[in-house]
């Protein structure tokens, strides 16, 4: 059996995440030495932009050298964010020692006893029948890299505004008799078995945006394969985690405090937070101060910390007994659990029995 470990979507970047990107690399770097693995596979998007890809590729170059050194080969294949902004074609580029397949619309690296189809990202795939791929060897294991969108396990919405991924029909990997393929660009981990190959996205490899398709741990694929393929996942703890709330302000514009230490308690220096503070408040102005504090407490426990507001004005709501009424018992009725979706029904009606009052009070003027 041939191990390899399966990684995608790091988006080294630039700037304050810089650091953050290098660490995660690191990581990954460790666990494929610390596996003896035989190539450390990169499906894409390992940088977040071509000026990304200009600036820091030398460096990033340097980090894999340990790797090459100790006979892991590493394999690199182009995302759609390398090319954003692309001023000269990539298959110009020497990444030594890294291997970088970024000839289109394939190119075949042989490694560590495996043979590897390395397709870069493409907006389609459509004319992959008519590719020339040789026979498969007998013996040797075959591992499809692509970048790309598939029909069976994930067709979108595809949130790119530019440079979208294409959509790779599952005939494909029948077609290339592979018997693995490692799929980016999808942040969510996904495997399914599709024309006779493991398939696998690994998920995103750190949090890069602020958004919910990045909740849940970043890992990395572990395959083993030779006769038969077994896939296990390495949870990256560098990483962190994107964790998101919706807290209700009351009429006064401010937030429950004992609800923003339970979420500061929850939070690591690794953590990407984003709290949407929602309701009918009468002075929009104290819901704008009670966001900026929120935001100073959150960056002292998090690596980011983002607050909005999503908040209705309606005046003359807290002197109204019904409001009062009302308030005392939906508040009594508040879930524990903010991630809950009970907790987000009980939001709703909370908002919406405001709207209403609301509405009758302007109503009754």
């Amino acid at each position: 059996m041939t191990k390899i470990i399966h990684a995608a979507d790091l988006h080294i970047e630039e700037g304050e995440e810089k650091a953050y990107c290098y660490s995660v690399l690191d990581e990954i770097i460790a666990l494929a030495l610390s596996e003896k693995a035989r190539a450390l596979v990169l499906a894409g998007d390992l940088f977040d932009s071509f000026g990304d890809f200009e600036a820091l590729r030398s460096e990033v170059c340097l980090k894999f050298k340990p790797l090459a050194v100790a006979g892991c080969s590493i394999i690199y294949i182009p995302g759609n964010h390398e090319s954003r902004g692309a001023t000269a074609d990539l298959t110009a580029y020497n990444l030594d020692p890294v291997i970088f397949a970024a000839a289109r619309p394939f190119s075949i690296v042989e490694a560590g006893g495996i043979e590897f189809i390395c397709i870069p990202h493409s907006e389609t795939y459509d004319g992959y029948r008519d590719w020339k791929v040789p026979q498969k060897k007998a013996g040797v294991p075959r591992i499809v890299v692509a970048h790309a969108l598939n029909s069976t396990i994930y067709t979108g919405p595809d949130e790119e505004t530019d440079t979208k991924a294409g959509v790779m029909d599952d005939d494909l990997f029948a077609r290339l008799e592979a018997d693995y393929a490692a799929l980016g660009h999808i942040h969510a981990g996904r495997q399914q078995t599709l024309g006779g190959a493991t398939v696998c996205y690994p998920g995103s490899a750190r949090v890069w945006r602020a958004h919910p398709r990045e909740a849940g741990p970043k890992r990395v694929c572990i395959v083993e394969t030779g006769e038969t393929t077994s896939v296990r996942t390495a949870e990256l703890k560098t990483s962190g985690f994107y964790k998101e709330y919706r807290l209700p302000l009351n009429l006064s514009g401010a937030v429950n405090p004992a609800a923003v230490e339970k979420i500061a308690l929850g939070l690591s220096g690794l953590d990407l937070v984003k709290v949407i503070l929602t309701g009918i408040v009468e002075d929009e102005n104290a819901a704008k101060t009670t966001a900026e504090a929120l935001k100073t407490r959150l960056e002292s426990k998090a690596r980011l910390a983002l607050v909005e507001t999503e908040t209705i004005v309606a005046a003359e709501l807290s002197s109204n007994s019904l409001t009062k009424a009302f308030l005392a018992e939906i508040d009594k009725l508040e879930p524990g659990d903010t991630q809950s979706e009970d907790y987000r029904r009980w939001l709703l009606a909370r908002q919406y029995g405001l709207e209403d009052l609301a509405a009758h009070l302007v109503e009754g003027r």
